[in-house]
């Protein structure tokens, strides 16, 4: 606890001195029989805190209106396993950035930059702060239709609290939401609005908006066969190798690159038959998102995913998560790790207290990682 608590104080002290830039990546493929496949990398100008938090069920939670007054209450029917942080103010549970439930739904957040939420109303029992929506939205849920169907209702509103150690900002980001059938879709909140969008391609990045992401694959037509002749004039041509078809994607790792990328994976790559070789073709594309130290190097001030400080920042990937949606298994690496460590929600079910154990220690008992929660 004591090493938790320092942590969660250096992370609002660094943050709030030197500004942050945030970049990541969701994204979910099926097996040939449709069962879902979720990754996601953790990008980050500088090292948090991240914590892996076990939520039972039976959770009471108790949201906050802008007022500062009690809002929405809810008890979790379903328990929660993921990344979170704490380090925001007022805040009775933990952040969950990357979580699932055991029913196979799993939800993402990832920076957005302007994001601005309509005005609740006056009933706070139905208002929620978005630093609940992942709790919300997993233990409550099973499906992505029955929380699609949830967000397009009035019961509940949603409201966007600045947050101190990102710049103030009214909470900048948006949720990329999946279940073990394949299906997705995405949460934005945009210019006074709450939109709700299928996700034809299963894949979410940064901004801008993910409509426009989804318009910007206009400019990819090109698909994964190769094309190794042509001819210039009287000049003959032949490629060397294979692999030229995908010579059109973008090299850079900007949220708009790694939005093309993440479609051509999830849409090309072969299905896999079997959970188990599901999941090392998952691991094989994330390994194309996993983003070592000083790969791209960002000057002082500036914007980016985030503000940025006053010195040399580098987004790394701190950590990379898999989720077995079906099998509700929970894949996690470090940027320490080369291996992953799995967590079955099974094993777990003893756990009838909230508890939380730094990543950081998960690598270091990976042999067991169960005894951190125990």
């Amino acid at each position: 606890m004591k090493k938790i608590l320092c942590f969660l104080v250096s992370l609002g002290l660094i943050i709030s001195s030197i500004g942050n830039a945030a970049a990541c990546t969701a994204l979910l493929i099926t097996d040939t029989k449709g069962n879902g496949y979720k990754g996601r990398g953790w990008e980050f100008s500088l090292e948090t805190p991240s914590m892996m938090t076990y939520l039972p069920a039976g959770e009471k939670i108790e949201s906050s209106t802008p007022s500062g007054a009690k809002g929405k209450k809810f008890e979790t029917k379903y328990p929660i396993l993921g990344v979170t942080l704490a380090a925001l103010p007022g805040v009775t549970h933990p952040l969950f950035v990357e979580a699932a439930n055991d029913q196979g739904l799993t939800i993402s957040i990832n920076a957005l930059n302007g994001s601005s939420a309509p005005p609740v109303g006056s009933d706070n029992s139905k208002i929620l702060s978005a630093v609940d929506i992942g709790a919300w939205v997993l233990g409550n849920f099973k499906n992505v239709a029955e929380v699609k169907a949830a967000l397009l209702s009035d019961d509940t509103q949603i409201w966007l609290p600045a947050i101190p150690v990102m710049g103030n900002r009214n909470f900048p980001m948006h949720y990329a939401i999946f279940d073990k059938s394949g299906t997705g879709i995405v949460l934005e909140f945009m210019n006074g609005k709450k939109n709700v969008y299928d996700n034809p391609v299963n894949v979410m990045t940064n901004g801008p908006e993910f409509p426009w992401h989804l318009t910007n694959l206009n400019n990819y037509t090109f698909t994964n066969k190769d094309k190794n002749t042509g001819q210039l004039g009287k000049l003959k041509l032949q490629t060397q190798d294979a692999g030229i078809a995908l010579t059109g994607l973008p090299s850079a790792e900007t949220a708009t690159g790694r939005f093309v990328k993440g479609a051509f994976y999830v849409n090309y790559v072969r299905k896999a038959n079997t959970p188990d070789e599901a999941i090392v073709t998952l691991g094989h594309i994330m390994n194309n998102f996993d983003r070592p130290f000083d790969l791209t190097v960002d000057g002082a001030g500036g914007e980016g995913d985030g503000p940025r400080g006053h010195s040399l920042s580098s987004e790394v990937s701190y950590y990379i998560v898999m989720n077995d949606l079906a099998r509700n298994l929970y894949y996690i690496r470090s940027v320490d790790a080369l291996n992953w460590t799995v967590f079955d929600f099974n094993k777990l079910k003893n756990v009838t207290k909230m508890k939380s154990v730094l990543v950081a220690d998960i690598d270091k008992s990976r042999a067991d990682p169960y005894t951190l929660f125990y």
